[in-house]
């Protein structure tokens, strides 16, 4: 995992055959009062570190350390908690309204859920504890998160803006005002309108940022709405509601692509948020001043007439928000003989959907979601498909596995914040342990569809480690798929299956493949291969001098945190939003929040893996 921090993947679930059974009966007020007032006590790193079971973890969203953190083992928190506490000034720890609670996650692990609300330096914290029982109660895991800043009340709810009467300048008119910009710059840049973009931009409105989305597409969801016809999401409703406006309870728990994208038209337009469509940045006149800390980006834009207009802005804050996969559809590098090949080659993304394919005889290359999409979607529209697998696929049922996706938060019942604080609060080396759990009993109910796909040549595994799609999620955001259909099309052989490469085109229609049997012919050849980087993203929006400042971004820190997400990416005064729905309602206010604190000069210096390392 890396030397930045104890190994995260040393230390084993607190279980009952462990010694961690709890008492018969539990007085869950007195214990979490205990706790409250331990945790109030413990004014130095020591004394905080001994409140941790001896494998506990302390996971910080930005309070202590300026940064998302995880450390574990009790001398590595002593040693964060020596470095932050008096930088941030803990106060008032009390209670949460959600109080505390006896959880068993699974039969052979009990914990006592304790939920505290505290005030810091920056804003108001809340936390999340959970201890285990060996001869007296430890903590397991703690999350402590910032949840605002002081001064900056977000408008929403009984703080929300008065509105207007009897106002002299017509609604629509008042917005294309605001909309334009024609009096000054916004306070941050969003390049992307899609559901990153739109939700970093709600939530800085809510704190009173001024914030500017601009996309290339001609409408906003446009990002959703060209994609191959029959794209659904896989995650299920509960867990996609975006920011102050959560779907309507009618509907459908999976979304189709195309109604999203209207619904992020309506969003944008119910939460009054300012997008430029038709908008890119020119990268060759894009740069930072470092002694000002401004950005200067020439905004190019297309008009109604399709002229291209031109606007220099100076801004201090820049998000990118320009999807998951980062840059380009990216096809791989040109076979021998492709150029001469009487076929189709295309990417994916550049597919519109199957029904100009009756008939015709497909290869997609990639064996994930959208390879199974693309495959299904031929298939039902009278085409001969193949798919082309490179390497192993984790499959589960949408049936069985909505119920993992889920985990037992994301439904009708729980409140959206209440289920993303629980979500969060779970260190990621302990959600991976959950993770191996759930994939095996997922083996276990999924066994038939697993043998028919093995029995008709198709590679499954139960991902990194045995802990299934989710370290796939937050490392590569592929390499798995959701049964909805093509997997009992690959069982019933209407799908056929071949393994490996490409290893050129022939003359004609022909392919021939890496493993030098049957060559084939193939009408059209589509890539379901990922795109170019996020490198590719900001040399393409800022320019080369900024896309060799870009540090990792996504997959996995040595500590279990998404790299360069929502946090310091390398670059001055940017940061990135990308990720599924669910990810974007939290990133957002996270971003905005750190916005609102360096615009006051108050976020400080992060307390990074790095930094703690030198201390050692």
């Amino acid at each position: 995992m890396g030397e930045a921090n104890q190994s995260l993947a040393s230390f084993t679930l607190p279980t009952h055959q462990a010694g961690y059974a709890p008492p018969a009966k539990v007085d869950v007020a007195a214990e979490a009062g205990r706790f409250i007032a331990d945790l109030t006590k413990a004014s130095d790193g020591d004394a905080f570190a001994a409140l941790f079971h001896p494998d506990g973890f302390w996971r910080d969203s930005l309070v202590f350390t300026r940064d998302f953190r995880t450390n574990s083992g009790t001398q590595r928190i002593a040693q964060a908690a020596k470095a932050t506490f008096e930088s941030t000034q803990a106060t008032e720890f009390a209670l949460a309204p959600e109080g505390a609670k006896v959880d068993t996650p699974f039969p052979d692990l009990t914990f006592l859920t304790v939920r505290v609300t505290f005030s810091s330096v920056l804003g108001p914290g809340y936390a999340v504890a959970r201890l285990t029982y060996k001869g007296g109660w430890k903590v397991f895991t703690l999350y402590t998160a910032l949840t605002g800043v002081h001064g900056h009340t977000q408008r929403v709810g009984e703080e929300r803006v008065r509105g207007t009467h009897n106002d002299k300048e017509p609604f629509d008119t008042r917005r294309a005002r605001q909309t334009a910009h024609e009096t000054g710059d916004p306070d941050v840049l969003i390049i992307g309108a899609g559901h990153n973009g739109l939700t970093v931009a709600a939530q800085c409105k809510s704190f009173g940022l001024d914030a500017l989305c601009i996309d290339r597409e001609k409408r906003i969801g446009d990002n959703w709405r060209l994609r191959y016809s029959s794209l659904s999401l896989h995650d299920p409703v509960y867990t996609n509601h975006l920011p102050f406006m959560p779907f309507p309870s009618t509907w459908p728990t999976f979304t189709p692509a195309g109604k999203l994208a209207n619904w992020l038209e309506s969003y944008t337009d119910a939460l009054d948020l300012d997008v430029w469509t038709q908008a890119t940045t020119d990268p060759a006149r894009t740069r930072y001043n470092p002694d000002t800390g401004v950005w200067d980006v020439t905004v190019l834009r297309t008009q109604a007439d399709g002229s291209v207009s031109e606007r220099v802005m100076h801004v201090r804050h820049i998000v990118l928000a320009t999807g998951i996969a980062g840059g380009e559809a990216r096809l791989p590098p040109p076979k021998p003989g492709q150029d001469g090949w009487e076929g189709t080659a295309v990417h994916s993304s550049r597919h519109p959907g199957g029904a100009a394919s009756k008939g015709k005889r497909v290869l997609v290359v990639g064996a994930a979601t959208s390879g199974h999409d693309i495959a299904m979607d031929l298939v039902q529209n009278g085409a001969q498909v193949t798919m082309l697998q490179r390497s192993p696929t984790f499959i589960m049922s949408i049936k069985n596995g909505t119920h993992v996706l889920q985990a037992g938060l994301f439904n009708d019942k729980t409140d959206i914040e209440f289920a993303d604080m629980t979500a969060r609060s779970m260190p990621m080396p302990v959600v991976r342990e959950f993770q191996k759990r759930s994939t095996a009993w997922l083996s276990t109910v999924d066994a038939e569809l697993l043998t028919g796909l093995k029995k008709a040549g198709f590679r499954t595994y139960p991902g990194p480690d045995g802990a299934g799609f989710w370290p796939l999620a937050v490392e590569k955001a592929g390499g798995y798929y959701f049964d909805t259909g093509a997997s009992q099309m690959i069982i019933s052989r209407d799908i056929k299956v071949r393994q490996g490469e490409i290893a050129s085109f022939g003359p004609g229609k022909t392919v021939r493949f890496a493993d030098g049997k049957d060559d084939d012919e193939f009408d059209e050849v589509i890539f379901a291969t990922g795109y170019g980087g996020y490198q590719d993203t900001v040399a393409r929006s800022l320019g080369d001098e900024a896309a060799a400042q870009l540090t990792a971004v996504y997959g996995t820190d040595a500590e279990g945190e998404i790299r360069g997400i929502a946090r310091d990416c390398g670059i001055p005064n940017v940061m990135f939003n990308v990720g599924n729905l669910a990810s974007s309602r939290t990133f957002s206010k996270n971003i905005a929040l750190q916005i609102v604190l360096q615009r006051e000069g108050k976020l400080g210096e992060r307390y990074t893996m790095a930094k703690q390392a030198a201390e050692v």
